[in-house]
């Protein structure tokens, strides 16, 4: 008896999708007239009847056929302005992926060769998705979840979409879930992906687009459809430091340490690198430990400026070491006589050497003598001249910094300058 019954629920199964067959077929001469409201209608119905029944009773014949069709329809329906929307493309992209599933199981990629053609272009429909939330609806999560489509999408077919799990981990910064964004730059930083992109000029409208790898490149500007061909610059070194400045955010200082060591090794001339690790140092206040790290950096970089500077800056205002703070000053000048930021510490350097006077003069006893007291005060405004050389060269080199035009009023007025203090409050009020 049970056997009369299973065989009489298979026969209705096999019914059922024998109905279905006209169904699919009139989806596809609607969608074929332009009609997608009756694709759509037709298409809805078949796939009612195909949810009702169980996988293993679907017809095997019949079901590549209608999963084809309703990615078809709903690829047509997201392509149409009164219907373009996520939802839609979610249904395309659902129905094509399940053709490739269920022709994969079978064995053998038949009608499927359509999926693994469209569903890359499905792909890119979700990142312009994902760029319109993100730029023009300021809508993050959504953005998000678009671009992670995408992914999902092209993973379908083989693909690995690092260049939208990128732009994923960047968002997540945004949006604040960090465990998020660290998974992602590590999987980024395993890989090594470098973000390269070839971009190029077409000479149908003059306009420079990237294209997908040099080769293509290299055939456009053959053809001349392309010319002045460019290269970016890695990216990888940043997902190090995104990664670096999460570990220093949430005080993980093991994490930390480890891999800058890593992202040190791989990039030891990296500028952004180094300042995150001296300021590791600094944080723990290890200023020895951040000597070391620049004097290791010098040994390959002698006549770093940057690298002088920041030696500099721990020895004069870390380490209260000013001759040796003068002498890499003085070092990093004579390797970029316009480095700014040691002309101008030189300046600070000499203001205080002018105040240890100050508090000499302040000490002499009602006893001194007049000329004790000249000495000290011409001691003083040489080492006030000596600043005011430094701040003058800082200011022809950035006229509108206002650190210098401050340091510029404050050593005019206490030379007696008084014009130029006028001169220099007036710029400074103009700022």
């Amino acid at each position: 008896m049970k056997k009369v019954l299973f065989a009489v629920f298979a026969g209705t199964a096999l019914f059922v999708q024998a109905q279905d067959g006209p169904k699919i077929s009139s989806a596809k001469i609607a969608l074929n007239a332009g009609d997608l409201v009756e694709a759509k209608r037709y298409i809805d119905e078949a796939k009612a009847s195909v949810d009702a029944l169980a996988p293993e009773a679907r017809n095997p014949k019949l079901m590549p056929k209608y999963l084809l069709y309703r990615g078809d329809v709903y690829y047509a329906l997201f392509n149409d302005p009164s219907s373009k929307n996520i939802e839609t493309l979610n249904e395309a992209t659902a129905a094509y992926a399940d053709l490739l599933a269920f022709e994969k199981a079978l064995g053998k990629i038949k009608l499927a060769k359509a999926s693994e053609e469209k569903l890359p272009l499905l792909a890119q429909a979700y990142v312009g998705l994902a760029e319109d939330f993100n730029f023009n609806q300021n809508d993050k999560a959504s953005s998000i979840a678009a671009y992670e489509k995408a992914i999902a999408t092209r993973a379908v077919v083989g693909q690995l979409d690092t260049t939208n799990m990128s732009y994923v981990a960047y968002l997540a910064i945004e949006t604040g879930d960090k465990a998020k964004a660290e998974k992602l730059f590590k999987k980024l930083v395993e890989l090594e992906y470098k973000g390269i992109q070839w971009t190029g000029i077409l000479a149908e409208d003059g306009k420079r687009y990237p294209f997908p790898d040099k080769a293509t490149l290299d055939m456009y500007i053959q053809m001349e459809k392309a010319s002045e061909p460019q290269r970016t610059e890695s990216i990888l070194v940043d997902f190090y430091i995104r990664l670096l400045f999460m570990y220093i955010e949430d005080k993980r200082a093991d994490d930390f340490d480890a891999l800058v060591k890593v992202a040190r090794a791989k990039f030891p001339m990296n500028d952004d690198l180094l300042k995150l690790e001296l300021q590791a140092y600094l944080d723990r206040e290890d200023f020895n430990g951040a000597i070391a790290k620049l004097e290791e950096a010098l040994a390959k970089e002698s006549n770093n400026p940057l690298y002088l500077y920041n030696a500099g800056f721990l020895y004069h205002q870390k380490l209260k070491n000013t001759p040796k703070g003068i002498e890499y000053y003085e070092r990093a000048i004579a390797a970029d006589e316009k480095y700014v930021d040691a002309i101008y510490m030189l300046g600070l350097v000499y203001i205080d050497e002018s105040n240890v006077y100050v508090e000499k003069i302040n000490a002499l006893p009602r006893s001194a003598t007049q000329k004790q007291y000249d000495e000290l005060n011409k001691k003083k405004d040489d080492e006030l001249k000596k600043a005011l050389s430094y701040f003058e060269r800082s200011y022809s080199i950035q006229p509108k910094d206002a650190a210098t035009l401050e340091a510029l009023r404050e050593v005019y007025y206490k030379l007696s300058r008084y014009e130029d203090v006028k001169r220099v409050a007036a710029e400074i009020a103009e700022l």
